[in-house]
């Protein structure tokens, strides 16, 4: 017995097939952004536990991939400019922060978009493909299955890949953009000793251009 999607898209005509086309390359991107922000994430989580624990100890902060390492180098950058007061850092934090979660969920947007197109690809390759079976059906006077095959072939098997698409999309979208907001709750708790660190280096700055 043939494979099932050999066959089915055997079927198809040139219409059913760039749809097919079309759905297997949101399939792969969809996966590509999942592992990729799973990578980031794990990573994430685990050198900020590393940066928390030498911040902390207020030990000398070197560079690191993480995302608080990311916050503080901003900020330190901006106390650098003649414009910053120790008034300023709170909004200035809550800013970076901000920025910090806007490249967390970078391409998230796309994922969240390919759950919404993906079904109705899906769709429209079904109901071309009634078109089809109906086409042939009214063109040979005859319902037989050699009639309406390659039709029905597409139409069924564009929904179940636009729902294989969706799917997986769709729960990785939420998981992921939870994993975020998780992350960002548990770098919120470290504010309190930003500020203070962000003021005394607002202070030696000022002392050392005295």
């Amino acid at each position: 017995m043939e494979n099932i999607w050999i066959s089915s898209w055997k079927h198809c005509d040139i219409f059913g097939k760039i749809d097919l086309v079309i759905l297997g390359i949101l399939s792969v991107y969809s996966w590509y952004i999942i592992f990729e922000k799973l990578f980031i994430l794990k990573t994430a989580f685990r050198e900020n536990k590393n940066f928390e624990k030498i911040f902390l100890s207020r030990k000398e902060i070197k560079k690191m991939p993480c995302p608080l390492y990311s916050i503080l180098d901003y900020l330190t950058s901006l106390v650098k400019y003649e414009r910053f007061s120790s008034e300023m850092s709170k909004k200035y934090i809550e800013k970076a922060f901000v920025k910090e979660q806007n490249n967390l969920e970078k391409n998230l947007t796309s994922l969240a978009t390919i759950t919404t197109i993906a079904p109705f690809l899906g769709l429209l390759g079904t109901v071309w493909g009634l078109l089809i079976a109906f086409t042939n059906m009214s063109i040979t006077g005859s319902s037989s299955i050699k009639v309406v095959a390659s039709g029905v072939a597409e139409a069924l098997i564009t929904t179940v890949l636009g729902l294989m698409v969706a799917i997986p999309s769709a729960v990785g979208y939420n998981f992921l953009k939870e994993k975020v907001q998780f992350l960002m709750d548990e770098m919120e708790f470290l504010t309190p000793y930003i500020e203070e660190y962000l003021n005394e280096f607002f202070v030696k700055q000022n002392e050392k251009q005295k």
